[in-house]
C-alpha cells in the first residue's frame, strides 16, 4: 500500500506528502500497512496518555483531587483556548505552584481566535498557552507528591522522567529505546511505528485500571485533547466513547478505537514531511479505507480528509487530498 497526500493549488499538484501507517488488530496482527511497519519514529506528544499513567501510579490524582477533565488536559496538545488555560492554572493552584515552575516554554496559542483575543487585550502569551502546559503540570504533580526536586523535572535522569520511561517501555513492548528532547524540553522516544499502533491498541483495550482511566478521561472530554478545529477533538467527540486520537509532532498520530465487533484496533501514522494537515487527512483516509468509520462520520470529518488551505484573507487557495493506493 501507498499513502500519499497531495496539496492541490488551482488545478496543479504543488506538493506530495508520503505517509507510513500501520493498523493492528486485537492480537497485534497487521491489518493494514503503508511503508515499513518497523520504521522508527519519535513519538513526541503521542506518548502523553502513557506518560500520564505515571501520574496515576504516583497517587497525585487523589492527593490533589484532580478531575477527569484535568487528567484529559494532562494528556493533551491543546489549543490554548480559555478553558485550557483555566484548567492548566487550576492544576498549578492545586499544587501550590505557579507559571514560573513550567519549563515548557512560551509560544502563541495554536488557536487563531485565542491568539487574536490576546492581541486585542494587549496581553502576551505565557507558558500556560503552550500546547504542552497540561502535561508539564502533570509531571510537576508527580514530582511534588513524591517529594522530588522540581527545578529539573524535564531532564531524562530525573526520577519523574525515569518513571515515565518505564511506562513507555512497558506499553511499547520495547526495552531499548533511543531518547532525544522534544520542543517542550521533555524526553521523546524513538520506536517503530508498529509499536506506537500497539500502544494505542492497548489504550483502547484497557488491559489495566490505569489505561481504562486514561481512555475514559480522554474520550469523555475530547475538547481538552486539542480544541476548536482539531482532528483529535472532533474525532473523539464523534466516536462517543469508542475511540481516541492523539497527535504528536512532525506528522505523527496514534489512534485507538473499537470496531463494529467491539474489538480494539490500534493505528499509527507518520507523515515523512512532518505536515500536520497531511497527517489529519491521512488519518481520515486510513479510517475510511479500513471501514472503521461509517459514511456519516466520514462526511463529518471531510474538512480534514480534504483539508482546505486559506490565504491571509481567509480565501481558500488549495486543499490536501489523500489517496490510499493499492499496489
Amino acid at each position: 500500500m501507498l499513502l500519499v497526500s497531495k496539496f492541490v493549488r488551482g488545478s496543479a499538484v504543488e506538493s506530495f506528502h508520503i505517509g507510513y501507517a500501520v493498523v493492528v488488530d486485537e492480537n497485534g496482527g497487521v491489518l493494514f500497512s503503508a511503508g515499513d511497519p518497523e520504521y522508527p519514529i519519535f513519538i513526541d506528544a503521542a506518548a502523553k496518555p502513557f506518560q500520564a499513567i505515571a501520574l496515576l501510579e504516583s497517587g497525585a490524582m487523589e492527593k490533589y483531587n484532580f478531575s477527569d477533565e484535568e487528567l484529559a488536559l494532562i494528556c493533551a496538545t491543546h489549543n490554548g483556548e480559555h478553558y485550557h488555560i483555566d484548567l492548566a492554572n487550576s492544576i498549578l493552584k492545586k499544587l501550590d505552584l505557579s507559571i514560573d515552575n513550567l519549563h515548557c516554554g512560551i509560544h502563541p496559542p495554536l488557536d487563531r481566535q485565542s491568539y487574536e483575543q490576546l492581541a486585542i487585550q494587549g496581553r502576551r502569551p505565557t507558558a500556560l498557552h503552550n500546547a504542552h502546559s497540561g502535561s508539564h503540570a502533570g509531571m510537576l504533580a508527580i514530582a511534588k507528591v513524591l517529594k522530588y526536586e522540581l527545578s529539573n523535572y524535564t531532564e531524562i535522569n530525573h526520577p519523574v522522567q525515569q518513571k515515565i520511561f518505564e511506562k513507555i517501555k512497558l506499553y511499547s513492548g520495547k526495552e531499548r529505546i533511543p531518547v532525544a528532547v522534544d520542543n517542550s524540553n521533555t524526553p521523546t522516544y524513538f520506536i517503530p511505528i508498529y509499536n506506537l499502533a500497539m500502544m494505542y491498541k492497548k489504550l483502547v483495550e484497557g488491559g489495566d485500571d490505569h489505561l481504562r482511566r486514561i481512555f475514559h478521561s480522554m474520550s469523555l472530554h475530547p475538547r481538552m485533547i486539542g480544541g476548536r478545529g482539531r482532528f483529535d477533538t472532533d474525532f473523539g467527540a464523534l466516536m462517543g466513547g469508542r475511540g481516541v486520537s492523539k497527535v504528536g509532532a512532525e506528522g505523527v498520530r496514534g489512534i485507538g478505537l473499537r470496531n463494529d465487533d467491539n474489538n480494539p484496533i490500534g493505528i499509527a501514522i507518520k507523515v515523512l514531511s512532518g505536515s500536520w494537515e497531511a497527517c489529519d487527512s491521512m488519518a481520515v483516509a486510513v479510517l475510511k479505507h479500513m471501514r472503521l468509520i461509517d459514511d456519516e462520520t466520514t462526511k463529518k470529518l471531510d474538512n480534514y480528509l480534504n483539508a482546505g488551505v486559506k490565504s491571509y484573507t481567509d480565501a481558500e487557495v488549495g486543499k490536501y487530498v489523500t489517496e490510499v493506493i493499492v499496489e
